[in-house]
Formats: structure tokens, C-alpha cells, sequence
């Protein structure tokens, strides 16, 4: 789905989240004052939101593999009526379980009631509000959504602030629960670095809207090496990763400047097509690390974003014809990673290694501490264009806060 977020010297900028196996809230096309808005994303005809935001159709598109893995959405009655694929693909309504629809996560709960199912409602008056702003009259007062219509209030309730948290911004539906947070709403291939703009006020989250709280600031470890995570991991691990058939994770931390990293995905369970991997030699596909604990928190990261750059020289990333890609880098100035494999094949033949060592002091460090004592971890690897690869390693080795290594399955 396209959303509208205004921001000085740029037109809306293109961002989707949360709520479903199918998402989107209101089909306009950018600046056409003559298009409509629609009550439903996709009405079984391919008419609705999906005319303008077709990135979720076929259940492969980038915003739906972004739904499933970076914000782990795997309850596909939340949207669709009669689980993954059904139609219609209501915006506020998903089938007689009570499902809130995409508003579940793109709206605020005012209270209302769903005429589709009589059961309780949310509403994206602030993505309305937003998509009026720029100049899409059709869904204001005199449009689709008017007072009374579609089980609105009449006159419309005072628009909720951002601060206000979406009914599915919880762990029994997602990773998502803090609506100020641009590190957990942005996507990975968002042209900008900021979240959803809830009420429509042309600013999105903290501390760009003053309804925003000053978030608490999360780091890897309290011990003066821990650095601050980098936003492209969940709070939680994503859901819906292609897990390996046999998965190792070692973080060395016994001396400074001499810390390591092993993550080794390897007789991935599912077909891998090198696409998948997205494209770090002519595109700008990034990858990242993420490294939780038994309890499902995150605890470290590690990012390589070097598409198309030069490592001594040389490119960085080079091609593994008809596989994938992998990456060299000696002087380990990515996050203290040395090298990448992504590799492609049929079901049990890809794999995903990534390794790493501090000798330029850009690793961050304190995971290993962080680890320590733990009887399990899981290690993902994402890329930035919406594929994620992982899984639990509950086969603790060493966890005595210097070394944690742990394997599986």
C-alpha cells in the first residue's frame, strides 16, 4: 500500500504496514483528485484499494513478505475473511471472528461498529485526513467515507493523536506496539526513515510529532562497548523465515578488538531463488543480522549495507552464477563483517552464511554478555528487500557471557 507522509521538499513517500496476510487502506491514485476511495482493499474483482496498491497480490508481493517476516503478521484471518487468499479483503471488518481489518493496524479504535460484520471497528480517520491533505477529496466529507456512512459517527469524532496505539499494535497480532516508533513502523525499503503518520497531521512519530513521547533508548549491553540497535530488527524475531535444515551461531568475545561472529544457515528447508537474496551488486539490497534470546528479545544486530561499493579495491559483492551473491571485505568495516555467502538451490541445497571478526573496531560488541546464561537464541538474517532466513537454536554449547555458541535444530 502507498501511504501519503509529507515531509519538507518531497511528495508523499511510499510505505505499507501491519495488519494482515493482504494489506492497504484506501485506494488513491498520488494527486488524482477524481479517485475514489474504497471500503475494501480487494473486492474479488480486483477493484478497491488493490487497483493503486497491488503490492500485495498473489501472497508474494514485497509489502506482503514485509507483513509476514519484519512484523511477523502470520494470523491471515486478521484481514482476509476466510484465511490467506479470501476475498473480499475488507479495510475495517475481516470475517465473523471479528477481525479489525487493515485498520487494525492503519486506524485507532473510536469506539465504532462494523455495518459488514456488527462487531467492533476500527478507522483510519488519520490516513483519511492524511490522503485529503493531499488532494484527495473524494475521501473526505463529501466522498465514500461522509458522516454516517460505513458505520461512522455523524458528525466524525475528534481525530486520535500518533501517540494513540492501534488495536493489532500487540504481540498477539505483531511485533508492532509503539505507533512513535519509526525503528519498529519503517520499512527497509521505504525511500525515507520514518514510520506512519497515525492521525494526519503531516508528521510521523518522535520527534517529528509533538504528540510523541521521547522513546527509551535500547542497547545491546551495560557495558560502555554497547552500541545502540540499528532499526532493521524487530523488537521480536520476524515471523515466516525460511529456516535451515542445520543452523550455528557463535559470538566470541574473549579479548577487545578480537571479537567474533558466525552465523551458518545452511540445507535451507525451502527452494531459494537467487532473487530472493535481492541484489547487492547492481541494486542496493542491505542485510542484517539479528540475534535474540530464549525470551524472543532482541539482543544484537549486525548490518552490512556496501551494494555496489569497492573493499580494497575491489567490489565489494560479486555474483555466484545462477545462485546468489557473496560479499569480501578484509578490512571488516561493515559492522566487523569479513564475508557473506547467499547461495540459491532446491529445497535443502541453499544456504546463508555470514562471518565476522573486530579487527577494525566497527563490530558492535556486548551480545555475547547479553547471551549469557541463555538456554536458546535465535539468529535471522534479512535483507532489505522483505526475504528473512533463521531460525531457534536451542543446542547451547557455551553461554558464560565471553562465548555464546548454540546450534539446531
Amino acid at each position: 500500500m502507498t501511504r501519503f507522509r509529507p515531509r519538507p521538499g518531497k511528495s508523499g513517500s511510499a510505505l505499507a504496514l501491519q495488519a494482515g496476510c493482504a494489506l492497504a487502506l484506501l485506494c488513491v491514485t498520488a494527486w488524482a483528485p477524481s479517485a475514489h476511495a474504497y471500503p475494501s482493499y480487494d473486492d474479488g474483482d480486483g477493484v478497491g484499494c488493490v487497483q493503486c496498491h497491488p503490492a500485495f497480490q498473489n501472497g508474494n508481493g514485497a509489502l506482503h513478505n514485509q507483513h509476514r517476516t519484519r512484523f511477523a503478521v502470520t494470523t491471515c484471518n486478521l484481514c482476509h475473511p476466510s484465511g490467506g487468499g479470501s476475498t473480499p479483503v475488507l479495510t475495517y471488518s475481516s470475517g465473523p471472528s471479528g477481525g479489525r481489518g487493515c485498520a487494525g493496524c492503519h486506524g485507532q479504535d473510536y469506539g465504532e461498529t462494523s455495518p459488514n460484520s456488527g462487531q467492533a471497528k476500527s478507522t483510519a480517520y488519520g490516513l483519511r485526513q492524511l490522503h485529503v491533505s493531499n488532494g484527495e477529496t473524494s475521501c473526505g466529507t463529501s466522498g465514500c467515507h461522509k458522516p454516517g456512512a460505513l458505520g461512522h459517527s455523524n458528525p466524525f469524532p475528534p481525530l486520535f493523536g500518533e501517540n494513540v496505539t492501534p488495536t493489532y499494535y500487540a504481540p498477539a497480532f505483531s511485533t508492532l506496539t509503539n505507533p512513535c516508533s519509526s525503528v519498529q513502523e519503517d520499512l527497509f525499503f521505504d525511500p525515507d526513515s520514518v514510520g506512519l503518520d497515525n492521525d494526519g497531521d503531516g508528521s510521523a512519530d518522535f520527534p517529528a510529532d509533538s504528540d510523541c513521547a521521547a522513546p527509551v533508548t535500547t542497547t545491546t549491553s551495560s557495558t560502555p562497548t554497547s552500541t545502540t540497535l540499528p532499526s532493521d530488527c524487530g523488537p521480536t524475531p520476524a515471523g515466516g523465515c525460511i529456516a535451515p535444515g542445520k543452523g550455528v551461531l557463535l559470538v566470541s568475545e574473549k579479548a577487545p578488538g578480537k571479537e567474533k561472529l558466525k552465523v551458518s544457515l545452511t540445507k535451507l528447508q525451502a527452494a531459494v531463488a537467487p532473487s530472493q537474496f535481492g541484489d547487492p551488486v547492481t541494486d542496493t539490497t542491505r542485510y542484517t543480522v539479528c540475534i535474540y534470546d530464549a525470551a524472543s528479545q532482541l539482543k544484537g544486530a549486525y548490518t552490512v549495507a556496501r551494494a555496489g561499493q569497492t573493499c580494497g579495491g575491489k567490489p565489494c559483492w560479486s555474483t555466484i552464477p545462477d545462485k546468489g551473491f557473496k560479499y569480501s571485505d578484509k578490512s571488516t568495516s561493515a559492522d566487523g563483517i569479513s564475508k557473506i555467502t547467499l547461495k540459491g538451490g532446491e529445497p535443502g541445497k541453499a544456504k546463508v552464511q555470514v562471518r565476522g571478526k573486530n579487527d577494525s573496531s566497527t563490530m558492535p560488541t556486548g551480545i555475547a554478555s547479553a547471551l549469557q546464561n541463555q538456554t536458546s537464541a535465535t539468529a535471522q538474517v534479512l535483507t532489505s528487500g522483505a526475504s528473512c532466513f533463521g531460525m531457534s537454536l536451542p543446542v547451547v554449547k557455551k553461554a558464560d557471557g565471553l562465548t555464546f555458541s548454540a546450534g539446531g535444530p
